[in-house]
């Protein structure tokens, strides 16, 4: 009988851990195909695809500066360069995802650019962080001493922050994206 229990439980505990890592087949295969798709309901279809391109600028026949984007799998990059990353958030399912929130780090070895983030959403909330992801705001600030003693908030530097995130409040409807870029430059 205790062997019994003890395999009984070994699936439960089995069966509990197969949501947690998005086994959906396999729970559906234990418990039915019912509870499976009303599992799938609740969980939203998402793909992401990050993309990084480094900044290339040219001339035009006029001679006129023209700015433009290259992106390859092996990219060399010098200081001074800039890198452009683009986020793509796709709802794949049939239901629309609510409050989503899209977060990146500022990648090491790079400085973020000011004022360079943005969405395709125009209800996107730009916040950032500055102590490694957090906390956010959309105008972090550094405490500094001045000459006299006194301390004082001001705007951190760009080389401060740490972490950008997307706050998209609603929903983003099935089977719609929404693009978020920012960027950095090479240390």
């Amino acid at each position: 009988m205790k062997r019994q229990l003890t395999v009984g439980l070994g699936i439960a505990v089995v069966a509990l851990t197969i949501p947690l890592t998005s086994k959906l087949p396999v729970v559906a295969n234990l418990f039915g195909t019912g509870w499976a798709i009303a599992r799938s309901m609740q969980h939203p279809k998402l793909q992401l695809n990050l993309v990084g391109e480094k900044q290339v600028i040219g001339k035009d026949a006029q001679g006129k500066e023209v700015v433009s984007w290259k992106s390859e799998n092996k990219l060399t990059v010098q200081p001074g360069d800039v890198l452009r990353y683009r986020l793509l958030a796709k709802n794949e399912g049939d239901r629309p995802i609510r409050n989503l929130t899209l977060n990146q780090p500022i990648p090491q070895g790079t400085v973020f650019i000011l004022k360079s983030a943005k969405a395709s959403a125009v209800t996107a909330q730009v916040t950032y962080s500055i102590d490694g992801g957090r906390t956010y705001s959309a105008n972090p600030t550094v405490q500094v001493r001045l000459p006299n003693g006194k301390v004082e908030n001001r705007p951190a530097p760009a080389e401060a922050y740490t972490h950008i995130r997307w706050d998209l409040p609603g929903s983003l409807p099935a089977r719609t994206s929404v693009n978020a870029e920012y960027q950095v430059r090479v240390r």
